[in-house]
């Protein structure tokens, strides 16, 4: 049930209710209502909360598949960077091609001087 799989999480990371709480704007009461599997049906809202507080791809917390960050898989890595870009505006994703502009720069693959227009 989701409530184990969130209690296990929430161990595994060594957060207390409060501090998950605080992470996930969920509340105290709530959380351990999931946790105790009183409340079995939390919305899709709420998964997303707790994903995010978790710092993991929502199907990891509904173990629809193996968690691939704790197993560095780049694969997992990739579903993260995808979940995440999900929720970012227009702005942040171009501040996030910045970044991976300069990451190519350093890697030798776009010369110096096509990086300088982005600066």
């Amino acid at each position: 049930m989701i409530g184990d799989r969130v209690k296990e999480m929430r161990m595994k990371k060594q957060l207390s209710l409060s501090e998950l709480a605080e992470r996930t704007k969920i509340t105290k009461s709530y959380l351990s209502n999931i946790e105790r599997n009183i409340s079995t049906n939390p919305t899709i809202d709420v998964i997303q909360k707790l994903a995010s507080g978790f710092k993991v791809h929502p199907s990891v917390l509904l173990n629809w598949k193996e968690d691939k960050k704790e197993s560095q898989s780049t694969n997992g890595s990739l579903e993260y960077i995808k979940y995440r870009i999900n929720s970012m505006d227009n702005e942040q994703l171009r501040e996030l091609k910045d970044y991976v502009d300069v990451i190519e720069w350093k890697r030798g693959k776009i010369p110096l001087s096509d990086l300088i227009k982005f600066i």
